[in-house]
């Protein structure tokens, strides 16, 4: 009896297992990550606005660290304000 179920567990382990590396396999109806594009596709004006939408991206990305930074200013000189001995506790660095 002992080794029968020693015999079940052993190709329990082994469907288990094979089951395991069948499903961890990529599935190649699926495409992984972006597709680049080739220059000629896609004709000047996708180019143009795709462009410009980057432009804009990286614009509202400067606008907003700046905005940051004028928020984190405005903190620290209220901070700052109301100095009742306790500098030590809000350091910003």
């Amino acid at each position: 009896m002992k080794l029968r179920s020693l015999f079940v567990l052993a190709a329990g382990i082994g469907v288990g297992y094979a089951l395991a590396t069948k499903r961890h396999q990529d599935d190649p109806d699926i495409v992984h990550g972006p597709q680049r594009q080739q220059a000629s596709s896609g004709g000047p004006t996708l180019r143009l606005v795709s462009d410009g939408a980057q432009r804009l991206a990286d614009q509202a990305g400067v606008l907003s660290l700046d905005a940051i930074r004028r928020a984190r200013g405005a903190i620290r000189s209220r901070l700052g304000e109301y100095d009742d001995g306790y500098a030590d506790d809000a350091s910003w660095n």
